[in-house]
């Protein structure tokens, strides 16, 4: 009579320890299948939108780099003419 009366609460289903019902392993696996590959969505959509804000801030960082470098190269270049014109003077 109270194996019936459990039998009857619980819907026909096996309760594991905790009082939960039973799932079938089948579906357990295809839940945690399920929730891998919703992981790897979410990871792959995030790398891409990380890809899509840091290429264009290095590509801005390389090109400040190269102006940067092409001032320093002129400011170098004049410089040294200034030096050059001045040991001429110095000469005279």
């Amino acid at each position: 009579m109270a194996t019936a009366k459990a039998f009857g609460q619980t819907g026909g289903r096996g309760v594991n320890f905790r009082g939960s019902p039973a799932s079938d392993s089948g579906n357990l696996v295809a839940d945690v299948h399920r929730s891998a590959e919703s992981g790897y969505v979410v990871v792959v959509v995030l790398l891409m939108i990380l890809f899509c804000l840091l290429l264009p801030a290095l590509g801005i960082v390389y090109f400040e780099t190269l102006k940067i470098q092409k001032k320093a190269e002129r400011s170098e270049a004049r410089i040294e003419k200034l030096l050059k014109d001045l040991e001429k003077k110095d000469k005279q």
